[in-house]
């Protein structure tokens, strides 16, 4: 069953493949203006929201059907061409649309021969607007 998708990546779980994410976090902020008075308190102004941000952890198990090595390329693939897509998570838009800023992979267990079978990547994503 899928569970959502950025991109081509389908995070899915099924008695044959488990892709899946943890630590899911969404930040929210807004950009204020100070105006100084003399003598008094500073005058605040609402200038507007800020890019809302997203970041979570990709887990990868060669033994649930994935290719830890292929989905770090692709989002490193995403990350580094500048990729614009929909976060859809539980079959709902998150957001607008978002660019990928950053990721950052642990390669948890390499066997004999270099193949990567367990691994964590943590992906950032930033509004697009």
């Amino acid at each position: 069953m899928a569970v959502g998708y950025f991109g081509d990546v389908v995070f899915q779980t099924s008695d044959k493949r488990i892709l899946s994410f943890r630590d899911f976090k969404l930040n929210a902020s807004s950009s204020w203006g100070e105006h100084k008075r003399n003598g008094m308190k500073p005058e605040w102004e609402f200038l507007g929201p800020n890019s809302e941000k997203v970041s979570f952890v990709v887990v990868l198990d060669a033994n649930y059907g994935v290719s830890p090595r292929t989905v770090i390329e692709r989002l490193t693939e995403y990350v580094e061409s500048g990729t614009i897509s929909v976060l859809v998570i539980g079959g709902k838009k998150v957001g607008t649309k978002w660019r990928a800023t950053s990721l950052s992979s642990d390669w948890g267990h390499i066997m004999s021969g270099g193949e990567l079978v367990k691994a964590s990547a943590t992906l950032t994503l930033e509004e697009y607007a």
